[in-house]
């Protein structure tokens, strides 16, 4: 397709529907053969690492999002400013984190 003439009211369309005397917005068939039907059946088979994995993965979705208990345990620490941080712990925590995403 050439592009000439850009501008207001300047319109290209491709050069095989110009060829035909059409233009751009006319619908072409893509594929004018008939249709072919097949008289077998066809069978998928499933390997049992991908049973395996739906079961695990049904598995993982009852799971909850939010862990309740852990969430009361740390609402009544902080409650009562008893919740400590281990500096070095996070820190250690969110380097390997940082080294997990270079990968």
């Amino acid at each position: 397709m050439t592009v000439n003439n850009i501008g207001v009211g300047n319109t290209q369309t491709p050069t095989d529907n110009r060829s035909n005397g059409t233009t751009g917005s006319s619908a072409t068939s893509v594929n004018s053969a008939p249709s072919q039907q097949t008289s077998g059946s066809d069978t998928v088979q499933i390997s049992s690492q991908a049973v395996d994995l739906q079961a695990l993965e049904s598995h993982i979705n009852q799971l909850p999002d939010v862990d309740a208990t852990r969430v009361t345990e740390i609402r009544t620490l902080l409650a009562n400013d008893q919740f400590e941080i281990n500096s070095a712990q996070l820190a250690e925590k969110i380097l390997g984190f940082e080294a997990g995403l270079d990968r």
